[in-house]
């Protein structure tokens, strides 16, 4: 891969897959690094430029069988299209984000927010198939002291929800605990308020939609979230909600 600065070039680009293909770079007209990738990643010796605003511009200049790899930019959160995903997948294109991938496992953070009110809610957007590997909430504000059962649930685009744990009931969850899930659609959400606690033991498939909370009463308390994944679909994300 041709780079303007061989050295911050290579460095930002380090993290990407080898590949025998050309590598693309995806960010939002306004995205933050678009003026940097225009800079480094110029029209390279081939006569093919590598920066684009949009994934269905950078597919059409991709190359069937060639291992072409798209790096979407860390703020790029337009969920890629049915006709993007065939593209990709027609042509053996790797679509990777930067920014939020360590070691091929990818990760999304989701702000402190209150909680769902005798509802149930989106926590994350998954577009395409996922494996969940983990996902796991702390509390920020203390959680009144009233009995509210409450689940994590898989709200596909198409079919039914899928309870993900069985109930459990978070009053008056201090700040600091954390609420995690094993993987055991049938177990329990779990709450540990020490120094240590469950990680998820079995991946989860989960299909294109939310995953959402669900609450059995109204209560104040606040949580933030953040979920670990890898994509089982080509383009496979998951965005805050």
């Amino acid at each position: 891969m041709y780079n303007l600065n061989s050295g911050y070039g290579q460095a930002q680009a380090g993290g990407i897959p080898f590949t025998t293909g050309k590598v693309f770079f995806v960010n939002g007209a306004s995205g933050a690094a678009r003026s940097d990738t225009d800079i480094l990643y110029v029209v390279d010796p081939d006569g093919v430029q590598r920066s684009w605003s949009t994934v269905t511009l950078a597919l059409a200049a991709c190359v069937s069988g060639r291992g072409d790899t798209i790096v979407l930019g860390a703020d790029f959160t337009t969920a890629l299209t049915a006709a993007e995903l065939l593209s990709a997948e027609t042509k053996g294109v790797a679509i990777v984000q930067s920014g939020k991938n360590i070691n091929g496992t990818y990760f999304e953070h989701r702000a402190t927010a209150a909680l769902p009110a005798t509802t149930q809610s989106a926590l994350f957007t998954v577009t395409g198939r996922i494996k969940l590997l983990n996902i796991v909430g702390e509390v920020t504000t203390v959680v009144q002291t009233q009995a509210c059962n409450t689940k994590i649930v898989a709200n596909p685009t198409v079919g039914a929800d899928v309870d993900i744990c069985a109930v459990l009931d978070i009053t008056a969850a201090a700040v600091g605990a954390q609420f995690h899930i094993t993987g055991t659609l049938a177990t329990a959400m779990v709450k540990t308020t020490s120094g240590a606690g469950v990680f998820q033991a079995a991946p989860l498939l989960v299909l294109p939609g939310t995953i959402d909370l669900n609450t059995a009463a109204t209560n104040t308390g606040s949580v933030k979230w953040k979920v670990e994944y890898v994509p089982v679909d080509v383009g496979a994300r998951v965005f805050a909600a």
